[in-house]
């Protein structure tokens, strides 16, 4: 393969993208509550709860989704897909459709608009956190999950950005 090293960035750091998008997706760690010993974590799907008496944690399935976790959820599925799709097409680009600017716009576009659903997931999420803080002594933190998503995000942009210059380079 001899891509430019302007791609081979793209690459690793849509590479990277995918990844924590993929754990921010599935942790249940996207914000952490700690009262008296007893901590729960909570993420998109799984809530675990840790009680210090009993010295028992638990994790279930959230029992009612209200409709803006449905919107994180789905704007977070789809920005994982997108970045999916502009791995793909940076690996046809650099392996199959070598000469071909379409694979790598198309790389381009699809990390950023995946960039932007992250986004939106991590925003809706954010406006939210007052629901978490109701009823409880303590505030909720966000956790790792919810970390690795903006970095995801970041990366995601990075890759497009870095992309960019290898097509105004040629």
């Amino acid at each position: 393969m001899d891509a430019s090293k302007f791609i081979l960035i793209g690459l690793v750091l849509t590479i990277c993208a995918f990844i924590f998008q993929l754990i921010g997706l599935a942790s249940p760690y996207w914000i952490f509550i700690e009262s008296d010993g007893d901590k729960v974590y909570s993420g998109l799907w799984k809530t675990c709860a840790y009680s210090k008496l009993f010295d028992k944690s638990q994790c279930f399935d959230l029992p009612l989704i209200p409709d803006w976790l449905k919107a994180v959820r789905a704007t977070s599925i789809l920005g994982l897909l997108l970045v999916l799709v502009a791995l793909v097409m940076l690996i046809l680009r650099m392996s199959v459709m070598k000469d071909r600017k379409p694979a790598l716009l198309a790389a381009i576009g699809t990390t950023f608009v995946g960039a932007l659903f992250i986004l939106v997931s991590i925003a809706v999420y954010a406006s939210k956190k007052e629901e978490f803080d109701k009823g409880t002594v303590t505030i909720a933190n966000y956790h790792f999950a919810f970390a690795f998503s903006i970095i995801a995000m970041l990366a995601a942009l990075g890759a497009g950005a870095i992309m960019m210059i290898e097509v105004v380079k040629s």
